[in-house]
């Protein structure tokens, strides 16, 4: 397995906060500010808030959370976005405490080729009950992982075939953090955290398949 091909393709990262009478003004306010450096084309005003969109991602501010997704080509450029987005709508919404933080990653492994991820995770990580996994039914087109481990942050870890495409494996982590903060800054180490810990503990776990 050549996990030196592991790839982090996708970035989700979201703040929320106790409910926030949010104004459409604000959220126009909040979105010409962010299009003098990001470039956002459409604004879509929600119920509860607005998006902010363009082909590679988007940004949702809501009545009590705000959340950024990115297509990743480098994780530190996606990461400094994310960061850059939550204090331009700070800086016009002055919030005094956030709750909780989470970041997700989303990662993709290519397998060898001639060979099938469904195949490898089986035979890896579940042979021992593989025979009966013949019990649940036929046409069985793969299986997956899921970790919930508690450390610093509650990560959330899921190993499974790329059902669209048998040739990758794909790989979600998901961090929450549940600690009131007031500082946008802070979240910049826990999402590096979670990067390193995509690139260094799952990383040599996949290391272990065959």
């Amino acid at each position: 397995m050549k996990t030196e091909l592991l790839a982090c393709r996708r970035l989700t990262a979201g703040i929320v906060y106790p409910p926030y009478q949010l104004q459409p003004q604000q959220v126009n306010r909040i979105y010409a500010d962010i299009t003098e450096r990001y470039p956002f084309q459409t604004l879509q005003h929600l119920p509860d808030g607005a998006r902010m969109a363009n082909p590679t991602g988007d940004f949702f501010i809501q009545t009590s959370r705000m959340q950024v997704n990115d297509t990743v080509d480098y994780f530190q450029a996606s990461k400094e976005k994310a960061i850059d987005l939550f204090r331009m709508a700070q800086e016009r919404l002055n919030i005094p405490q956030f709750i909780t933080f989470g970041v997700k990653l989303t990662a993709f492994l290519p397998v060898e080729e001639g060979k099938n991820a469904a195949q490898i995770i089986e035979d890896s990580a579940l042979a021992s009950i593989k025979d009966r996994m013949e019990i649940l039914g036929p046409n069985r087109k793969g299986v997956g992982l899921r970790f919930v481990l508690h450390l610093d942050g509650v990560h959330e870890l899921k190993i499974e075939p790329f059902f669209n495409d048998l040739s990758q494996i794909y790989v979600e982590l998901d961090v929450q953090h549940p600690v009131p903060f007031s500082d946008i800054a802070s979240i910049e180490p826990k999402m590096d955290a979670a990067y390193d810990y995509l690139f260094r503990e799952v990383q040599g776990f996949l290391e272990t398949f065959d």
